[in-house]
C-alpha cells in the first residue's frame, strides 16, 4: 500500500524524535520558523528536551529564535545526567492557551524517556509525533531497522505514538540530489511497514557539525 505524503498539520503540539544524528533538531528549528511565518496569530514555543546530546540542540539557537519572535523553553539540567529534567514551561497552560508548541526530544529510546513525565498531559491534547528517519545513519540503514527503533522510542516515551514520518536522509555537506533520490524507496518502505504518512516539508540547514562551523 502506498501512503500519500502530507503537509504540516494544525496540531498545537508537535513532538520531534528519531535516531541520533538523523536531523531532529534541524527539522525542529525549521518547523518553528515555518509556523511563526504561517501561523501569525499563535505564540510559537519550542521546548528543548534533549538532555542527551550536548552538540546539536535547539538551545543553541537562542538568538535566531529571539529575533524571530519564537519562545524557547530549556530544561534546567540540559546536557546533564538526570533522568527527569526540570522544564521551564507549564505545558498544560501553554497548550490550553492555544499556543503552538514544538518539543525537540533527544535521540533514540534513551532520549525519549523524558517524554514519559509529560505523557499524561500530552495525551489530553491533539498531538503530532514526527519520527525523523535517515538511512545514512548507523542502525537505521534499512526500513526494518528504522521501524524497530521507532517502536522502541514509542515504548520509552510512555506509549505515545508516532503519527508521521519525515525522510531526512543526507550525508552532510556531501549530500547531492542523487543521495536524496536514493533514499526515497527506503522512506516509502518505512511508510508501508508502519502505515504512517510521509511529511513533505522543505528544510534549510541551520544545524551543522562543530567541525563545519
Amino acid at each position: 500500500m502506498y501512503i500519500k505524503n502530507e503537509t504540516v498539520s494544525n496540531s498545537r503540539l508537535t513532538i520531534v524524535t528519531g535516531h541520533y544524528g538523523a536531523g531532529k533538531t534541524n527539522f525542529a528549528v525549521n518547523l518553528a520558523l515555518y509556523l511563526k511565518e504561517n501561523a501569525r496569530d499563535d505564540l510559537i514555543t519550542i521546548a528543548d528536551l534533549d538532555i542527551v546530546n550536548p552538540y546539536f540542540r535547539t538551545a543553541d539557537f537562542k538568538k535566531l529564535f529571539a529575533d524571530s519572535g519564537i519562545r524557547l523553553a530549556v530544561s534546567d539540567f540540559a546536557n546533564g545526567s538526570l533522568d527527569v529534567p526540570a522544564l521551564n514551561l507549564d505545558m498544560r497552560a501553554a497548550l490550553s492557551q492555544s499556543e503552538r508548541l514544538i518539543i525537540d526530544v533527544g535521540g533514540d529510546p534513551e532520549g525519549a524517556r523524558v517524554l514519559g513525565r509529560f505523557s499524561p498531559i500530552i495525551r489530553q491534547f491533539d498531538y503530532e509525533m514526527i519520527y525523523v528517519i535517515n538511512c545514512r545513519r548507523y542502525l537505521t540503514e534499512t526500513a526494518g531497522q528504522a521501524v524497530a527503533l521507532m517502536r522502541e522510542i514509542e515504548k520509552s516515551s510512555g506509549g505515545l505514538r508516532v503519527t508521521k514520518l519525515f525522510n531526512n536522509s543526507h550525508l552532510g555537506k556531501e549530500t547531492t540530489k542523487e543521495v536524496i533520490e536514493e533514499s526515497i524507496p527506503f522512506a516509502e518502505e518505512v511508510s508501508r511497514l508502519t502505515g504512517l504518512p510521509l511529511l513533505e516539508f522543505p528544510v534549510k540547514v541551520y544545524v551543522k557539525p562543530i567541525w563545519e562551523l
